[in-house]
């Protein structure tokens, strides 16, 4: 079962993530953006490690999807396990994926960035939620 389902919006890509953890929100959002732009088998031969630090749980959401999309358009990669850890609005990840290459992989939608129209981040209980609209 995945953690994220697509919303209707007019014209761009809207995706609501759950996760019981922080953690697992922000690798859901994670795997939710590259099964949204990409189809084929993603190795993990590579590795990458992201440090973040914002002012607010919100800011830091955004800035890790900009960072996650900002590393696929540069560099090509294309994460598939997470380990995240998250503390005092600071996350730590270290990422093992693939590089994109079109003999391998195919793309299904180009997700350009993150906006914050419409963008929450909730808390029901022992569970997170949070909607956010891509530019696509």
């Amino acid at each position: 079962m995945k953690n994220y389902r697509y919303l209707n919006h007019t014209a761009d890509l809207g995706i609501e993530v759950h996760g019981e953890t922080l953690e697992e929100l922000f690798m859901n959002i994670g795997m939710a953006i590259f099964e949204t732009q990409l189809s084929g088998e993603i190795s993990e031969e590579e590795e990458f490690d992201i440090t973040l630090s914002e002012d607010s749980l919100e800011e830091l959401f955004v800035d890790w999807c900009r960072e996650l999309l900002y590393n696929f358009s540069v560099h090509g990669f294309i994460p598939k396990t997470y380990i995240i850890s998250i503390k005092n609005f600071t996350l730590n990840a270290h990422l093992r994926g693939d590089r994109l290459d079109l003999k391998h992989h195919a793309i299904k939608t180009e997700i350009k960035n993150v906006t914050y129209h419409d963008f929450r981040i909730s808390k029901f209980n022992d569970h997170y939620m949070a909607t956010v609209i891509f530019d696509v």
